[in-house]
């Protein structure tokens, strides 16, 4: 069959007729062969401004709860927009004629807001907002009255004023002294507290100065000790402060039983200083005083034996307060005896623990330290004992009062060149014999030369 009869066959011409399902796909979408355009039907579905708007409601409400920084001007076009919204007609051509005054900027604002409002307000900068949200005006008001609770109860716990800042000065003072202790030195104290004068004796290991206590104008001795020159050790001054043994001694003779009436008592020890390469001592200085030495050669070269006895007895009752303490003082001799000569009755007082150390009374000691001249004659050998050593010691400075003849030698006692006077009492004579007895085992201790018939 060719393509004219296919054609005029009735049989396909009725199929095409009768089908009217393909008539009305065909026919539904004739609006597109239009040139024309097709006019907007209003569809079931949610229109998109309306999505927007709920949008911007949503964002503007979750704003309430917590408020972004975004500028007023966007705020406001995008009000103004929803009711543009609000009153334009269902009718697309309406609203499409509504849509052309806008301006370009306008448009470009609220399409911005309408698709990316949170990354607006991060990339523009923020401008504080006019309208302050009520939740917030409620939690600030909550807060400042929180605040000022705090302070009031604050108030009531806290000291007065006076008081903080009297103690704030006390502690500041008190700082401030212990930086100004630890800067000055024992110069700086020594200079604050004592004068010192003009020089009237030395020694073998320094010098002595008179002097006066600042405060009370009490007469002291200032001796200076070089300590390239202190051969004896150091020793706990009872505080566990290793000090010079001459300082730790005298520490130990404060004991008031020392100093009682009676006896020749040591004197006292005030302060002592480290100032350089010298170690100086504040003593005691008893005015009217001197030396046994010169007190001797004042009274015409000799002492009466009544006088003598009282100086020996005041002697050996501080030699056994020492010996009671184990010192051992190695140099009793005239030159460290003061008598004090503001009463009748001469006052003695031992001095200068320059060489003196610590030694129980029977103990045996390797070397003697003491003056050379007068040492027993056991030091000869390279021992001596501290008990017999102080007993000759004290034979020597009787000796040295009673005769003519300043300088005792035991060399020379030894050899005979120095005698006893026989014209003295046989019982000073007896008390010489005692005393300087050549051997150490016949020489008495202490308290039995204290009970000698002499002494009585």
């Amino acid at each position: 069959m060719d393509k004219d009869s296919a054609m005029d066959n009735p049989k396909y011409t009725v199929e095409r007729k009768t089908s009217p399902k393909k008539k009305k796909k065909v026919t539904f979408p004739g609006p597109i062969e239009t040139p024309e355009p097709e006019p907007t039907k209003p569809s079931t579905s949610t229109p998109v401004r309306k999505l927007k708007k709920k949008r911007q409601e949503d964002d503007d409400e979750g704003e309430i709860m917590k408020p972004k920084k975004l500028k007023t001007s966007l705020k406001e076009s995008s009000t103004s927009m929803g009711q543009q919204d609000k009153a334009s007609p269902d009718d697309g051509q309406n609203k499409n004629v509504e849509r052309q005054p806008v301006s370009r900027k306008k448009k470009q604002k609220n399409k911005h807001i309408n698709q990316e409002p949170i990354e607006s307000s991060e990339s523009e900068p923020s401008q504080p907002s006019t309208n302050t949200p009520v939740k917030t005006l409620k939690r600030k008001r909550q807060e400042d009255k929180e605040e000022e609770e705090t302070i009031e109860s604050k108030k009531m716990k806290t000291p007065p004023k006076d008081s903080s800042s009297c103690d704030a000065k006390q502690i500041a003072t008190s700082s401030e002294l212990t930086e100004r202790d630890d800067l000055i030195t024992d110069k700086d104290k020594f200079e604050a507290k004592y004068v010192e004068e003009y020089y009237f004796a030395s020694g073998g290991y320094g010098s002595i100065f008179s002097g006066f206590r600042k405060s009370d104008n009490l007469p002291v001795a200032v001796k200076h000790i070089f300590k390239r020159k202190i051969t004896n050790k150091k020793m706990d001054d009872g505080n566990g402060k290793m000090v010079p043994s001459e300082v730790a001694i005298m520490l130990k003779l404060q004991d008031e039983s020392i100093h009682s009436d009676g006896k020749a008592a040591p004197v006292a020890l005030l302060d002592w200083y480290e100032i350089g390469g010298e170690i100086l001592l504040v003593m005691e200085r008893p005015i009217p005083c001197e030396d046994l030495r010169h007190y001797t050669d004042s009274e015409g070269g000799t002492l009466q034996e009544e006088e003598a006895k009282i100086i020996m007895t005041q002697l050996i009752r501080t030699a056994i307060d020492l010996e009671d303490r184990n010192i051992f003082h190695q140099d009793i001799k005239t030159d460290n005896i003061l008598i004090q000569t503001h009463t009748n009755t001469p006052q003695a007082r031992l001095i200068d623990f320059g060489v003196s150390c610590m030694a129980e009374k029977d103990s045996i000691l390797r070397g003697f330290s003491g003056t050379p001249i007068n040492a027993p004659p056991e030091a000869f050998r390279g021992f001596c004992s501290p008990g017999s050593t102080t007993v000759w010691q004290l034979g020597v400075v009787l000796y040295e009062t009673l005769h003519y003849c300043n300088d005792f030698s035991t060399l020379h006692f030894l050899e005979g060149d120095q005698m006893i006077d026989d014209e003295l009492s046989e019982e000073c004579q007896d008390f010489f014999q005692a005393c300087l007895d050549t051997s150490v085992e016949q020489r008495p201790n202490l308290q039995d030369l204290l009970h000698h018939p002499w002494l009585r």
